[in-house]
């Protein structure tokens, strides 16, 4: 019953921080249009860099997610370069998750995908790309980064970064490689395509179902999927009211939140994915009230998943020459 209350008064405090850490941006965003769609990236990072470690792993996220984010939308028709960025993203998320502390970089190769994909509007849409837009993204990111960190670290205390162990290094950067190559096709076909499509729930689908250690989980691959498509069901009814933007951007706060109380809680995966899903695509300003997005959106979520489980089976077939989907019983231990 003690613990009970403890993690009720942490969600608690966690709503009023996100609440105070929110008001600045849609305080703003009435009058500088774009700038809560920025702001988000920044309280995104902040927020889950500060549940995988505490302060200095969240800061990390969010100066590392500005910096390759501005790179990619300033490379953004330089698709090879592109492509060795999100290589690059998945070979650190390998070596980091050989080092047990792959959560604490997973938001990096999960969320730049996006800056590639489509530019945060701010100003104007589309945004006018020059060194005022890449100034004032840097700096909005930043300062919403900061000030997410200091309000969680006030409202949740400390948290420090718990590496894991990894029984296999060489196999884990192996993974992140291989997911890295494969996120890097992806971003190629989807970008150079006449059809305009939303690749980036592919790349999000593969980095949030990574498992370095078991390659596989089939109750994870069945919670994404079930929780991503509640997400939709539920979002594409709210497109079919007419809500005010203000009202939208404070749904997708509170899905935040109860994604981040969730993970906390250990609560079964699909609930955590149904959140997230919620979260991400009403900030996600790109069409978001078509349906038929909504539908392409389930449908590369499943294939991000038909994706990660050939990558569990390459995995096998190159670290421990098997055909098969999840590690040796001697790796998992």
């Amino acid at each position: 019953m003690k613990t009970r209350r403890k993690t009720m008064m942490l969600a608690a405090k966690l709503l009023v921080a996100l609440v105070v850490v929110a008001a600045p941006a849609l305080i703003t965003a009435s009058f500088v249009p774009g700038v809560s769609a920025v702001a988000f990236y920044g309280v995104l990072a902040a927020t889950f860099g500060w549940m995988s470690g505490g302060p200095r792993v969240a800061a990390a996220v969010v100066v590392g997610l500005t910096v390759f984010g501005s790179i990619s939308i300033l490379l953004r028709d330089q698709i090879w370069a592109l492509a060795l960025i999100l290589v690059l993203l998945g070979v650190g998320y390998g070596y980091a998750a050989s080092r047990g502390i792959g959560k604490a970089v997973l938001q990096l190769p999960i969320l730049v995908p996006y800056f590639m994909h489509s530019p945060p509007a701010l100003f104007r849409d589309p945004p006018a790309i020059g060194p005022q837009y890449f100034l004032w993204l840097a700096v909005i990111m930043l300062v919403m980064g900061a000030w997410t960190i200091l309000i969680l670290r006030v409202a949740g205390g400390e948290r420090h970064l718990s590496p894991v162990e990894a029984p296999a290094p060489r196999v884990a950067i192996a993974y992140g490689t291989i997911l890295g190559i494969i996120s890097s096709a992806v971003m190629v076909v989807g970008t150079t395509t006449e059809l305009e499509t939303h690749w980036v729930w592919v790349t999000l689908t593969l980095y949030v179902l990574a498992d370095p250690q078991h390659l596989f989980t089939p109750a994870k691959m069945v919670g994404r999927v079930s929780g991503t498509l509640a997400g939709f069901i539920v979002v594409s009814l709210l497109t079919l009211m007419p809500l005010p933007e203000l009202v939208v951007e404070i749904i997708a706060l509170l899905a935040l939140w109860m994604c981040a109380v969730f993970m906390l809680l250990n609560r079964p995966y699909w609930q955590y994915a149904f959140f997230l899903t919620v979260a991400v695509v009403l900030m996600d300003t790109s069409d978001v009230d078509t349906l038929l997005l909504d539908t392409e959106r389930f449908g590369f979520t499943i294939f991000g998943a038909a994706l990660s489980i050939l990558t569990a089976l390459v995995v096998n077939l190159i670290a421990y020459r098997r055909v098969a989907l999840t590690a040796p019983d001697q790796v998992m231990r």
